[in-house]
């Protein structure tokens, strides 16, 4: 019986099997497949285009079930003719106008198995094909089918897509009126990877080697320049619609990666990097492709302006716009100093009233964060809480920005588009902007295409987007256009040199120059005619983009560690020897604690107070640099102001202007010697003089700071021993041994004066008493027949204890003295 029970309990589990099987791996919105587009040919249906779109990629079974019968077809919807229609489109399912049957793609995918495929669907024709007969955009859905195991017939993966028709075979394209004006971003951004920059001494620190990675080919950044080289290079007509926005820290990274450097490893340990030659590559293509280009400084490590002007660090700010030296360095090029294209496009108070002052005069906006319609995307004058700062603001296409980002709000932050999807956001991009085209207004408004901050798309991916965009370009579709001027027309504002120091407190700027030709070869769009108002816009501060900033608490802590670099540069000078401004020394400093608050790290609190403490460690060892050597041993003290042996090193190459700190110690007292100068990788050595009020042993404790008070190197601790008196004590010993002497004498004196005085008393007795007055001279008679001794005053003498007990007070009687 216990046989037959256990086989009915096997053969019960058996039988539930499949149907527990199926059941747990058909979630809802669950893909069992992930689908990667690689290629659509055309991505623009043109004039000369082939009668058929062929799609290829590859299908990767992310399941744990083997997946049979896999199958593949191409769905049609409704074409899309206005913005609201495309928004639709990238957002929710569309219906399918047309369903032509499915196409083998391979007959078995085990787990994690990976197998390419291909669909070729005519443009026209019967039931088979996509049934395009006019001109428009087209949502299209590649659906892939298969039988999961355990399961039944299904749609396993899927992408969808907006694809573009300007003309149908044979017909000629049918353009707008006009061109829209149209400028792509070609971001060039990182996370910051750089734990120290190089100084005098010091290599470079990364904290990971994956930017080797995206520098080589293949990799993300190295796939951006490339394709920009290959279908948007000198003499293209997308030439002038192109403006790369670049990060100074990104540029400041890869230039020290090939002078070779150090990654930091889990253990804590250091091992040589492996992408010196990546990035030497990856820097020369980028030299070469943006010659003559619109090139935007974004702020240092992409910092978080917005958060630092709600913080009240201005000074922060004058850090963070401050690498547009740098990038010209690197690259020789001109860069648009007076453009700033905020995190996110939203720009808030009291950041933007700070901007003026840095010669920012135009903005790269979200239309929502101006309190414009996302239709508005003419130029506007922005009111900020200074009146005397209107920067014009260009407002960004939201429609191309959702088309290009689809996993962001329009004012929020969200990663980078998944990988694999980077052509399908392309074709979205190209589609949304023949729609934008179609319904353009007379004269058209510009369209801005923002992608996100880092973009991830292989170099296939970005060159069927400008070569779509290049045939938008031919067929009259769009008219590639440059970033328009602020309101005066002028092109740049003020940066301060790469090599100025951070500013803080009352620290003077170094201010940089201003070239009258920056933005490239004439590609921008002209400025407002004289007397040719733009429309007031206020600026609108998202707050979903508020909740994502960096917190104020790092911040506060962040500006209080930027003090310190403030205070060192303000106690330095250049050592002739060495030849090294102290800003070399500084400015690193100042960058490092402002990847702390770069925008990589919206979201993350807990990354960005890393590197928070990277920055802070960083600094702590530059500050090291200066500091009292150690003492070992017992310094006697042999006189009441004997000096103490103190030697101050400095490692660092520039000369530090310092002041000696030592700690209160009763009874001991250390001559202060005011500010001293160490020179560059050098020491000195003092004897400041010391007064002690006692003897014995003192623990006394120095350290070496800024004449501002920043503390720099560790406190040392001094054994001291005196076995002198100070002055002090000496003159107090002496003054009271003269007192001594003093009260002494005047006792004497009068103890022997009124001895005296007793002795003539005694003789006087004993005489006859018809003596005559006159025969005793100094004496007077007294009428009670006793002479008594008077004191020089008249008055005569107490007879107490103590006179009786001096010597000659009893005369005679030896028995009477104490």
């Amino acid at each position: 019986m216990r046989f037959l029970s256990s086989v009915a309990v096997v053969l019960l589990t058996l039988a539930l099997l499949p149907l527990t099987a199926t059941t747990a791996a058909a979630q809802p919105g669950e893909s069992r497949a992930q689908l990667e587009v690689t290629d659509i040919t055309p991505s623009v249906v043109g004039p000369g285009a082939p009668g058929e779109v062929t799609i290829s990629g590859r299908i990767t079974n992310t399941g744990d079930r083997t997946i049979t019968g896999l199958e593949a077809r191409v769905q049609r919807g409704d074409a899309v003719d206005a913005p609201d229609d495309v928004q639709r489109a990238l957002q929710d399912d569309v219906a399918s106008a047309t369903v032509p049957q499915f196409a083998p793609v391979t007959d078995t995918l085990a787990p994690q198995q990976q197998a390419p495929f291909e669909v070729r669907i005519p443009l026209a024709g019967g039931p088979s094909s996509l049934q395009i007969d006019r001109n428009g955009v087209y949502p299209l859905l590649v659906n892939i089918n298969g039988e999961p195991q355990y399961g039944g017939r299904e749609r396993i993966a899927e992408g969808r897509f907006l694809l573009p028709v300007t003309a149908t075979p044979g017909n000629p394209p049918s353009p707008p009126p006009a061109a829209t004006p149209t400028t792509l971003l070609v971001p060039l951004v990182d996370r910051p990877r750089m734990e120290r920059e190089a100084t005098p001494g010091q290599r470079t620190i990364l904290a990971d080697d994956q930017l080797s990675e995206s520098l080589a080919p293949g990799g993300r950044l190295s796939d951006l320049v490339q394709a920009v080289g290959e279908e948007a290079g000198s003499g293209s007509p997308l030439a002038g619609g192109l403006c790369f926005a670049v990060d100074p820290d990104l540029i400041a990274t890869a230039s020290a990666m090939q002078d070779g450097y150090q990654v930091r490893q889990p253990d804590g340990s250091l091992q040589e990097g492996i992408g010196a030659g990546a990035a030497e590559l990856w820097l020369g293509q980028l030299r070469e492709v943006t010659q003559g280009r619109c090139v935007i400084p974004l702020p240092y490590a992409d910092a978080d302006v917005v958060a630092l002007g709600r913080a009240d660090l201005p000074d922060l700010i004058k850090g963070a716009l401050d690498g547009a030296d740098l990038i010209e360095r690197e690259l020789n090029v001109q860069t648009r100093r007076d453009v700033l294209w905020p995190i996110d496009g939203a720009l808030g108070e009291p950041a933007a009233s700070e901007l003026g002052d840095f010669g920012i005069d135009t903005l790269l906006t979200q239309p929502s964060a101006l309190g414009l319609s996302a239709e508005e995307r003419a130029p506007v004058s922005v009111d900020t809480d200074n009146p005397e700062y209107r920067p014009t603001a260009q407002p960004i296409d939201p429609l191309l920005t959702a088309a290009l980002d689809p996993q962001r709000a329009e004012t929020g932050t969200a990663p980078a588009p998944a990988p694999g999807n980077g052509l399908l956001t392309a074709q979205d991009a190209l589609g949304a902007l023949t729609v934008r085209a179609r319904t353009q207004t007379e004269p058209p408004a510009p369209s801005v295409l923002a992608p996100p901050r880092r973009w991830d798309l292989a170099a296939g991916d970005l060159r069927g987007l400008l070569g779509g965009l290049r045939q938008l370009t031919e067929q009259g579709f769009v008219r590639p256009a440059g970033l328009p001027s602020g309101p005066d027309g002028a092109d740049g504002g003020s940066g301060s040199d790469e090599q100025a120091p951070p500013e803080q407190d009352g620290q003077p700027p170094e201010e940089g120059g201003q070239s009258p030709e920056q933005g490239g070869d004439g590609d921008r769009e002209p400025a407002e005619p004289p007397g040719e108002q733009l429309p007031p816009a206020r600026l609108n501060y998202p707050v979903l983009a508020g909740a994502n900033e960096i917190r104020p608490a790092l911040l506060q802590d962040l500006a209080a560690l930027n003090y310190k670099v403030g205070d060192l540069f303000r106690s330095s000078e250049r050592d002739p020897a060495i030849d090294v401004e102290p800003g070399v020394l500084t400015t690193p400093l100042r960058n490092g604690l402002l990847r702390a608050a770069s925008s990589a790290w919206r979201g993350e609190p807990d990354a960005a107070r890393t590197w928070l403490d990277t920055g802070e460690s960083t600094l702590d060892g530059v500050l090291a640099g200066v500091q009292v050597d150690e003492f070992s041993g017992k310094v006697t003290l042999a006189a009441s102001n004997s000096p103490i042996p103190l030697t101050v090193t400095n490692r660092l190459p520039v000369t530090v202007f310092v002041e000696l700190k030592v700690a209160r110690n009763p009874g001991l007292e250390v001559q202060d010697l005011g500010v001293l100068a160490i020179p560059a990788q050098g020491s000195r050595q003092f004897w400041p003089e010391t007064e002690t009020s006692r003897v014995g042993e003192f623990r006394v404790d120095v350290s070496v700071q800024t004449p501002s008070g920043t503390q720099l190197g560790s406190t040392r601790r001094l054994q001291l021993e005196s076995n002198a008196y100070g002055p002090f004590t000496i003159v107090l010993t002496a003054g009271a041994g003269l007192l001594l002497v003093a009260l002494a004498g005047r006792r004497i004196v009068r103890r022997v004066r009124n001895g005296r005085n007793t002795a003539e008393d005694g003789a006087g007795s004993a005489a006859p008493s018809s003596g005559s007055a006159s025969d005793t001279p100094g004496r007077s008679e007294n009428p009670g027949g006793t002479e008594q001794a008077r004191d020089p005053d008249g008055k005569a003498p107490a007879w107490n204890a103590e006179s009786r007990g001096a010597v000659g007070a009893w005369p005679g009687d030896p028995h009477h003295r104490q």
